[in-house]
């Protein structure tokens, strides 16, 4: 009888995404996906490098709270409009927080797209390079053409329908 309750108890933990061994929650990758960290000249070519289609280039913390709420959002429209968009999302989070922050906050929403972690360690430099504008406050978002000129930029959190707005007025 013990040896029942013992293997029902390692089914029902196995069940719920628990490892016996070590008592954690187990950690799957979506796609196996990986956070690289990324410079502002691979930033800069990544946005040159349209290949015919726009970018939607978001930046986001993990720590961020507005970034958290948009994020659903942003994967949705991912998936409406991947052939026609490139969506791609910078964390600004440190580093080394890849593993322990960032990837299990993109695997628990699932998300498709591509994510990198910021690697300039100069924050005015990383900010203007984007938009001499931008304040530097989290999210934003900017939307590239097909050649890589910017034509919006927002930095307050959106929802898909909004999201959906600003996109549909470029492509269509």
């Amino acid at each position: 009888m013990k040896n029942i309750f013992n293997s029902l108890i390692i089914i029902v933990i196995l069940l719920i995404g628990i490892d016996p061994v070590y008592g954690q929650e187990k950690e799957t990758k979506v796609n196996d996906s990986s956070v690289e960290k990324i410079s502002i000249e691979k930033l800069n070519d990544l946005i040159k490098n349209r290949n015919g289609k726009y970018l939607l280039l978001n930046i986001w913390a993990t720590w961020c709270v507005p970034c958290r709420e948009e994020f659903p959002a942003i994967n949705k429209l991912h998936e409406k409009y991947k052939d026609q968009i490139e969506f791609i999302g910078v964390s600004v989070d440190y580093p080394d927080e890849v593993e322990s922050k960032i990837l299990p906050f993109l695997n628990s929403l699932s998300i498709k797209f591509t994510n990198y972690v910021n690697a300039e360690k100069d924050a005015d430099k990383f900010i203007s390079n984007l938009n001499q504008d931008w304040d530097g406050s989290v999210p934003a978002t900017f939307i590239f053409d097909t050649k890589g000129k910017q034509v919006k930029y927002f930095t307050e959190g959106k929802t898909f329908d909004e999201f959906e707005k600003e996109i549909s007025g470029l492509i269509n």
